[in-house]
């Protein structure tokens, strides 16, 4: 396992409405295991996760919701996390 962290912060730029971070990068499929902490002092906060895959020459995007205190399993080579509603998340994830 390769554990990392999420911090989502408001950059302060303007009209900059959504903030993201690329996590993961891989030349292969991999599976992941992504958990939102939520934002600051366990207020409510929703991250959108965007992964992509590669199957047999194709590309496949798929997109999540996960909401504060949950963790998903997701399977890609890239993967890009979205602070939605919050100008502050916190979250990890582990490479399985």
């Amino acid at each position: 396992m390769e554990p990392g962290k999420i911090r989502l912060i408001n950059s302060g730029v303007q009209g900059n409405t959504t903030f993201s971070q690329t996590i993961a990068l891989a030349t292969s499929n991999r599976l992941y295991r992504v958990t939102n902490n939520g934002a600051g002092e366990g207020a409510p906060g929703t991250m959108r996760i965007r992964t992509t895959r590669s199957m047999l020459g194709l590309t496949f995007n798929t997109i999540f919701d996960l909401e504060a205190g949950r963790s998903v399993d997701v399977y890609g080579s890239s993967l890009t996390v979205t602070a939605l509603d919050s100008v502050q998340l916190f979250g990890s994830y582990d490479t399985i």
